[in-house]
């Protein structure tokens, strides 16, 4: 009898677990779901409509790209149209209002903020009415054309319908390979700059022959090609007197491709706002850019020009000899085996120190020409220069000879400078740079370890820290 009423209580629950698993979680679970105005893949969507009472704007997808079609044709921004077709995918039903109004006034659908038309591969949705949002709960009225029923969805779907033609049209400017590029010409205040690049590597053609600071020149097209409009204040080539256009203060030409086609980007004045006007070829497009973003394309001469000091390949260094002007003379030389020695020196220096020093060294840039040839070194400190270190290579061949002087050789020195011999130009360098080049004999060997002594004995003098040695 009681294995009989457990049997049956047991059935039970499991029936009632059942019920409970497909019924109710199943219902709860639709319950839970986000009830959305239409149901459609983001994917099928092939045109948007925005209606305003002063505009509209009409975008079209072709070829996987977005473009608009009115008030202007244009390339689009995909992300920003691709995140406006999810907002109006996952516009959400928070209510419906239980009768619907006559007077449709008090909702503002009389005169919606915005009507949203959604054109799908295969039919065009129910035009979409935006309205005003309620003073309660923070919820905006919508309704379908389709039928009279109101509904609430959220204020963030108001916002994120209300567009300007700016927000939703493409922001580049400039669209280009950096190893696409063969020759950048660069016009500014009456002089006229030319980079040429021969077999993947640049140089400085005019006004000219320089060799060219190759990290310079990638900057400069990465910062061309990272420019993003802020605005688009004209579409009409008359109005380019009034951008400072028509005699642009920059103009930079990009031969690009081995047809080495043109792109010619005009750089005019400021707006109040302190953006500056832009203007690409042919196009009568009028772009404004943020001030940073011109002064980040605003290069001359002592931008592009190579300012390396000495150039070589760190394991081609074999020796490197440093010469002060108090007559010290630190020789270090490295064996096949990657260790270095101090001619003169009875003890080893650290590899590690001697290794930090020469890559420095090689990694040692001005940060600019101060002068080309200058007929007197002397007001450089390069006449009796403060230090000369010179690296050498396979069979003591030298790779190069760099002097480091100053403009003020008295101490504290401030501004440092430096040439490589066999160039004429004569480089500024930073303090901090200079104090990582000028070392002595002592910078480059091993550091003693101090030595504990018991707490309360003194440690025992030695001839380096003075005083006669301890009692033993």
């Amino acid at each position: 009898m009681r294995f009989r009423t457990t049997l049956i209580l047991a059935l039970v629950c499991a029936g009632l677990g059942a019920y409970l698993y497909f019924v109710e979680f199943e219902r709860a679970e639709e319950e839970g779901k986000k009830k959305t105005l239409f149901t459609f893949e983001a994917n099928d969507v092939t045109g948007v409509t925005l209606t305003y009472p002063d505009r509209e704007i009409a975008l079209k997808r072709a070829d996987g790209a977005w473009r608009l079609a009115a008030p202007i044709e244009a390339a689009a921004d995909d992300t920003a149209v691709d995140n406006l077709v999810r907002a109006i995918a996952d516009c959400e039903v928070k209510k419906s209002l239980d009768d619907t109004p006559d007077d449709l006034a008090p909702f503002g659908l009389d005169k919606p903020k915005v009507t949203v038309k959604v054109a799908l591969k295969d039919r065009e949705l129910p035009a979409v009415r935006v309205g005003k949002t309620s003073p309660v709960g923070y919820s905006t009225y919508i309704q379908r054309a389709d039928e009279p029923k109101i509904y609430l969805t959220t204020s963030a779907f108001q916002s994120g319908m209300d567009k300007q033609v700016k927000d939703l049209r493409s922001k580049t400017i400039v669209d280009f390979k950096d190893d696409d590029v063969r020759r950048i010409t660069v016009a500014k205040g009456g002089t006229t700059l030319a980079l040429v690049k021969t077999e993947d590597k640049w140089s400085i053609e005019q006004p000219a022959a320089y060799a060219a600071d190759e990290s310079a020149v990638r900057g400069f097209l990465s910062s061309l090609r990272a420019m993003r409009a802020k605005d688009f204040p004209s579409e009409d080539d008359k109005d380019l007197p009034a951008f400072g256009l028509d005699a642009p203060r920059t103009s930079v030409v990009l031969a690009v491709g081995a047809d080495g086609t043109n792109t010619q980007i005009l750089f005019g004045k400021e707006a109040e706002d302190k953006s500056v006007y832009v203007k690409v070829g042919n196009r009568p497009t009028v772009f404004t850019i943020g001030d940073w973003a011109y002064r980040d394309v605003d290069k001359g001469l002592n931008d592009f020009r190579d300012k390396s000091l000495l150039v070589a390949a760190a394991d081609d260094v074999r020796g490197l000899e440093l010469v002060h002007d108090d007559g010290e003379r630190v020789v270090l030389s490295r064996d096949e085996a990657g260790k270095w020695k101090i001619e003169g020196q009875e003890g080893a220096p650290e590899d590690m120190s001697v290794d930090r020093f020469r890559d420095d060294l090689l990694a040692l840039k001005g940060y600019e020409i101060v002068a080309d040839a200058p007929a007197d070194l002397e007001q450089f400190g390069l006449a009796k220069p403060a230090l000369v270190v010179t690296a050498r290579g396979k069979d003591g061949a030298v790779l190069g000879t760099v002097r480091f002087g100053s403009h003020t050789p008295a101490p504290p020195a401030t501004e440092y400078t430096a040439q490589r011999e066999g160039q004429n130009a004569v480089l500024h360098i930073r303090d901090y740079q200079f104090k990582r080049i000028d070392k002595r004999a002592v910078d480059f060997l091993p550091k003693p370890t101090p030595t504990a002594t018991p707490e309360g004995q003194a440690a025992a003098a030695t001839p380096e820290t003075g005083g006669e040695p301890a009692l033993q």
